[in-house]
């Protein structure tokens, strides 16, 4: 029974500092990714030195809809805040970024209707399709759309991964925090740790998979023209 017994005290107290490892990793790596962008969450004035000509626009990153007809609190705020900016500074031009893989889910058409409807013209406002994740989103800034500067635009929670794989993906960007909801908070919170364990992943060698290069957008153009995703289909 002593032998039996050594032998769970011995695997308790392995696998209780294997997971008190792993706890102080994920925290470690949730702190660098936080601190690392901080530097780069700016306010309107900050933002209203870049000059709207230089073609830097303001990506919107999806947050979901609902009914595929509004969208979720947490987006609304976003697009509240691009709004704001918008009223700041009436030239820049916006990308709404979000999911648009089925004809009865379009994320960015949604966006793009709550901007029209505040007042935002709908020529300046382009979709980007395919902006299925964080990642893909940025990855298709640069490698689809040609940009190297941008201003991203989500909650503070969210910019911090975001401006992580911007640096990554060799985007200069700056980071819009958008206010955040505090009726999901919590969970948003619980959610993020891991999303931003992934990213910095990202950032060292993983695979976050090949992020969709169709649908191109071409902010010399109306954005209007970036409406309809059959007609920015490449391969058609």
């Amino acid at each position: 029974m002593r032998i039996l017994w050594r032998i769970i005290k011995f695997i308790f107290k392995t696998g209780l500092t294997l997971v008190m490892a792993v706890v102080i990793v994920l925290g470690l790596i949730n702190v660098y990714v936080i601190a690392q962008a901080v530097p780069r969450f700016s306010s309107y004035e900050e933002i209203a030195q870049i000059d709207p000509s230089a073609e830097v626009p303001a990506m919107v990153l999806g947050a979901g809809v609902i009914n595929n007809e509004s969208p979720s609190t947490i987006l609304q705020l976003r697009l509240d805040e691009a709004y704001s900016l918008y009223e700041s500074q009436p030239e820049r031009k916006f990308i709404m970024s979000g999911d648009h893989r089925e004809d009865n889910y379009n994320e960015v058409q949604v966006m793009k209707d709550y901007l029209v409807e505040k007042g935002i013209p709908s020529e300046q406002i382009y979709l980007d399709h395919a902006g299925y994740s964080t990642y893909d989103s940025l990855y298709r800034a640069k490698n689809v759309f040609g940009l190297d500067d941008l201003i991203v635009v989500t909650q503070g929670y969210h910019l911090s991964r975001g401006l992580l794989l911007a640096d990554y993906l060799d985007v200069d960007a700056l980071g819009l925090a958008a206010p955040e909801s505090e009726s999901t908070r919590f969970s948003r919170e619980a959610r993020e740790v891991l999303a931003r364990v992934k990213d910095f992943a990202v950032t060292v060698g993983y695979d976050a998979g090949q992020a969709e290069t169709n649908y191109p957008i071409d902010l010399s153009e109306s954005g209007d023209l970036t409406d309809d995703k059959d007609a920015l289909d490449v391969n058609n």
